[in-house]
Parts: structure tokens; sequence; C-alpha cells
């Protein structure tokens, strides 16, 4: 018995941190002294970690509910700050971005960030060169693992889901591309929760970046 044929895309979905660029030690480094100068706590990094990929006003609702607000707001003063210092893109992506843009494939990045930490990778690293569209944590009432985000995203690039591969390093972006419809790959060059990445069932597991070309062929070459 055949198996079924390779499925074909036509559009390549990206989340930001831990897929495209390494930003772990600007996360910590920022929301450390955030909770130290606001809280006077000294947080866990393993706790972090464990609120990782939400939205920050959830993480820190989480320490202290009244306060969440002006804790984002001093959290968003301390990464842009830091930002150009820690942030930088994973080996790779670049040139595996700038493949697939030649191939002919629409790109997008769809993040629970905030517009404004987003648009500071967005510019540092000239993003826009390769995703023309970008959702972050404003443009969506609901979050992943929700699937408005990959939805939103696959709308604006006029793309149907089932058309659309989301890469992501969180179980949450896996669930959000499954729930819209789309297929799936992990990016495991990133995660800081692999064995809960995979556990999601990925369509894909990437071990690098680079890894995405053999499933995203040239248009000749794609099966009909």
């Amino acid at each position: 018995m055949q198996g079924s044929p390779p499925r074909r895309y036509g559009a390549v979905l990206f989340d930001l941190d831990g897929t495209v660029i390494d930003s772990a030690e600007l996360i910590m480094t920022a929301f450390e002294a955030t909770v130290q100068a606001n809280l006077h706590q000294t947080i866990d990094r393993t706790e972090i970690l464990g609120m990782w990929s939400r939205p920050i006003r959830e993480r820190f609702r989480a320490l202290a509910p009244d306060r969440d607000e002006v804790l984002a707001q001093d959290y968003l003063r301390r990464y842009l700050a830091l930002h150009d210092h820690y942030a930088r893109l994973f080996p790779g992506v670049a040139d595996t971005l700038e493949a697939l843009r030649r191939r002919g494939y629409a790109m997008g990045i769809v993040t629970s960030k905030r517009r404004a930490t987003t648009q500071a990778a967005v510019s540092s690293f000239h993003l826009d060169r390769w995703c023309t569209v970008i959702i972050t944590d404003e443009d969506v009432s609901r979050h992943k693992p929700d699937p408005e985000p990959v939805r939103a995203a696959v709308s604006r690039l006029g793309v149907p889901a089932e058309a659309a591969l989301m890469v992501g390093d969180s179980p949450l972006d896996i669930a959000a591309g499954h729930r819209a419809g789309a297929a799936t790959a992990a990016a495991l060059w990133g995660t800081v929760e692999p064995s809960s990445l995979l556990a999601e069932g990925p369509d894909h597991r990437l071990a690098r970046p680079e890894d995405l070309l053999p499933i995203c062929p040239a248009a000749k070459e794609r099966p009909r």
C-alpha cells in the first residue's frame, strides 16, 4: 500500500523567540531585573522557563496580579535597552529564510511577544526582507495554543491554513498550528522543552533550520 504523497506548502510561519532569534539570555536577564526592581524578589530561572511561551502580561500576572501592566512596561524598557547586546539570529536562519524566499514561499512570524519587542528583532535583523506578515500579542484576542494567531497570519498571506507550515520551539506553537489546520514542525535547535514539544505530535522534527529545505522544495520539485 502506497503512502500518502508529501504535503505541499505555500507558506511557512515561524515563531520568533527560540525559533528565529536566540533571545533566551535577553528575556531572562530583563525578566530577572524587572522582578528584582519592582517586587524585590529573586526569581529562579527554571520558573521563568516554565512560563516561557506565554504572553508577558500573563507571566507577570501570575507573580503580581494587580501590577501586571506596570511590570510589563518596565520589562519592555529593560528588554529594548538590552536587545542589541543579547539577541542573535540562530545559525542557519538567515540562509534558510533566503532560500525559502527564492523558492517562492510566503512567510510570516506568529509570536506572543508584544509589537514593540517584536519590532526590535524585525528591525535589527531585517526580518521583513523575508517575512511579510507579522502577528503579535496585540494583533489577536486569543493567543497560542488557540489557532487565532495562525489563522490571522494565513489570512493576511492569502494562503489556506492546510497549505501552511507552522514552525516553532514550543508545544503551544504545534498546538496552535494543528488547531488551525496547518502542518507543524518542531524547531529542536532552540527549544527549552524538547519532550513536551515532541509530545504535541509535530508533523516534522527539525534539528537545525536548514532541515526545512528538503520538505519545502523549489516549485519545480514539488509534487503535483
